[in-house]
């Protein structure tokens, strides 16, 4: 697991936290759960890629370019975007990979807000929500985000992928 601060120039990140957190117009979609159907929580999602359903999803997709380009994608199997409202206490989600069948490759959860959330992993360790922070890991580590209580919002992208 490698954790990058400061990822990308404040310039390029600030382009991409205007449009995520701003006043643009990106379309976030509810979700009734954010691991498995019934389990309790909810999350808004905007999907930039995803290579199972045709490819460039979003209009902003090209908002992604440099965060692939640092992270040295080969292929790219998914880009999504999690927006989680702030709750009363802190709630993590259920233990998951990101993508099931994704068993050689990157998963990279790029933080958008600095809050009090954090991810977390099973077999131990926890990286806190900070705004231009990048955590890169194997595909194969289940990991559960936790929601935050200080802000409106705890914003990340996740990006999976082969190098």
């Amino acid at each position: 697991m490698k954790v990058i601060d400061n990822f990308l120039p404040s310039y390029s990140f600030k382009q991409i936290q205007n449009v995520l957190l701003g006043d643009k117009k990106l379309n976030w979609f509810y979700n009734d759960f954010k691991v498995i159907e019934g389990d309790g929580h909810y999350q808004f999602t905007h999907d930039f890629f995803n290579i199972h359903s045709g490819g460039v999803l979003s209009p902003s997709y090209t908002l992604c370019d440099m965060v692939q380009f640092k992270l040295g994608v080969r292929r790219l199997d998914r880009i999504k975007a999690n927006l989680t409202p702030r709750t009363f206490f802190h709630r993590h989600s259920d233990w998951h990979v990101d993508v099931a069948d994704h068993r050689e490759g990157k998963t990279a959860i790029f933080y958008m807000n600095t809050n009090n959330g954090w991810t977390k992993f099973k077999k131990g360790g926890k990286i806190k929500s900070v705004e231009n922070r990048i955590v890169i890991f194997d595909s194969n580590l289940e990991h559960a985000g936790v929601t935050c209580t200080d802000e409106k919002r705890r914003v990340v992208m996740n990006f999976n992928y082969e190098v």
